[in-house]
């Protein structure tokens, strides 16, 4: 509506062609202005309804979004396998064994995390 709004103060006519709205004309601003105010008012009850459907579902018990990538057995399997690094040398050979992706592996494992759970990895090979 704001836009509509504007553009009519600076004078500037909308036609649109498949619709034969013309805002120029006092019926074409009336259906114009008409229109705007359902699109305005539809998208305010799809607004309020899906807020109503997260409350309903966050009240059973349900949340929204994605699954967590890992849960505390598999940070903890990570944590071993980031330590042995004779049998896993490399930080993908951990990822491709956990069977997730490497950015939410790194989510997990920031590189300060991995390299203090390496640590004599990294001074071993510094050495």
């Amino acid at each position: 509506m704001k836009t509509a709004t504007d553009i009519g103060e600076r004078g500037i006519g909308l036609k649109v062609l498949t619709q034969n709205i013309d805002t120029s004309t006092p019926e074409g601003r009336l259906f114009f202005q008409m229109t705007a105010a359902f699109d305005e008012f539809q998208r305010e009850l799809i607004v309020e309804n899906t807020r109503a459907g997260l409350k309903a579902a966050a009240k059973r018990g349900r949340r929204g979004g994605r699954p967590k990538a890992m849960n505390e057995q598999t940070i903890k399997h990570a944590e071993a396998m980031l330590k042995d690094t004779e049998n896993y040398p490399f930080i993908g050979d951990v990822i491709d064994q956990l069977k997730i992706g490497r950015t939410a592996f790194y989510r997990y494992f920031p590189t300060d995390r991995i390299k203090e759970l390496r640590k004599e990895h990294f001074y071993s090979a510094k050495s």
